[in-house]
């Protein structure tokens, strides 16, 4: 069991520590790869739908389609709206599963598996569909509600009178609670996760409830924590990549010892069939977007072959490059873990280390022989 938290800001400020194993940043870049081929898959079936010229959008942007396509018709539309949802859902699931390998530690439990955690994630599911569309189902009442009272207005003679009557109450009161819905739906991405992740149950409404009361009754703690973790997570990101970078140079320089510069020339093709030139990239490589201090592998994206192998050696780079995001993520998710176990304890006097762990049972051993038990087996 790890040393008991001391619930406040010092087990937050850690979570990009914490987040530096293998498994977390493993899980989270599976979690991230669904996400992006899902995502992919949708916009380019939308843009089918849609009737673009699907070479000439590849070649513009590749595997990173990560623009705000101007759909006309419904069809492409709905298309698109899918598969960022499913996209975001995937993501979800990615934190999901790393924040209860924190929980788990917290627990006591420090060996959860990535088959164990992948597993939790997806039994959740429904648990964080029904909690999302709850939300949703609700904004969506209470804007059909207010159609209604748009459509009250209608009537001749006492229809604005009415309307003029109940602007202000309830009709102003419900419209600042739906405006703070969308505000927890919107922060639920990183939340939700942590709070299901606690969950012992997987009851939507108890993960409902536990993320509105943190937002509610500890909104600037929140804010702060999470605040801390994105930058921490561009930051410590940041680093990782320069990591990863100097990483393939060193296997290369030794690597064309024995194999020449057949070696070097491997990487360069594998990088001629991605977009490492993109804004994306340049972003990821970069401390944060707008400041010029980071690194270049514009060196290196040019002199590549066309043969077959370098599609396998690009396929090899993009992992190692998602894992970058595997990272971020797992900070991300980890953060949100120590803020929620922080806030808990803040606002309901509840310490989550006191729970045991979900996944972990303690081997039986045998009962202590006293001297009695001697006696009478003698």
């Amino acid at each position: 069991m790890e040393r008991p938290p001391h619930y406040d800001y010092r087990d937050v400020l850690w979570a990009p520590a914490k987040a530096l194993t293998a498994k977390r940043i493993l899980t989270m870049t599976v979690f991230i790869g669904v996400a992006f081929v899902l995502f992919d898959a949708f916009v380019y079936l939308a843009l089918a739908f849609e009737g673009e010229n699907l070479k000439f959008v590849w070649g513009a942007y590749n595997i990173f389609p990560f623009v705000n396509f101007h759909l006309e018709s419904l069809a492409a539309s709905a298309v698109y709206a899918i598969g960022a949802l499913a996209a975001l859902l995937a993501l979800m699931l990615g934190f999901l599963a790393v924040a209860e390998m924190d929980m788990e530690q917290i627990r006591g439990n420090r060996f959860l598996t990535f088959q164990e955690a992948t597993q939790f994630a997806l039994s959740r599911l429904g648990q964080m569909l029904v909690s999302e569309i709850t939300i949703v189902a609700f904004l969506v009442f209470v804007a059909v509600v207010f159609a209604l009272m748009g459509l009250i207005s209608r009537i001749p003679f006492v229809g604005e009178w009415l309307y003029a009557l109940f602007f202000a109450v309830p009709g102003f009161i419900v419209a600042i609670l739906s405006v703070f819905t969308i505000a927890v739906l919107s922060v639920s991405v990183l939340l939700l996760p942590a709070v299901a992740a606690a969950e012992r149950k997987g009851e939507a409404f108890g993960a409902i409830l536990e993320t509105f009361s943190t937002v509610i009754r500890q909104p600037w703690r929140w804010l702060g924590y999470t605040a801390y973790s994105l930058v921490a997570a561009k930051v410590c990101g940041f680093i990782y990549a320069y990591f990863c970078y100097r990483a393939v140079q060193f296997s290369v320089f030794f690597g064309k010892f024995g194999g020449g510069d057949r070696v070097e020339g491997l990487v360069r093709s594998g990088l001629s069939h991605l977009p490492a030139n993109s804004q994306l990239v340049r972003d990821m490589f970069n401390i944060f977007p707008g400041i010029d201090f980071g690194f270049t592998i514009a060196p290196w994206l040019y002199g590549g072959s066309a043969e077959p192998v370098g599609y396998v050696m690009s396929f090899m780079i993009l992992l190692i490059f998602m894992s970058i995001f595997g990272y971020i993520g797992s900070v991300l998710a980890t953060a949100q873990s120590r803020a929620y176990m922080v806030i808990r304890f803040v606002k309901d006097d509840y310490r989550i280390h006191d729970e045991s762990p979900l996944f972990f049972n303690e081997e039986p051993v045998n009962p202590v022989i006293t001297e009695e038990d001697k006696d009478s087996a003698g």
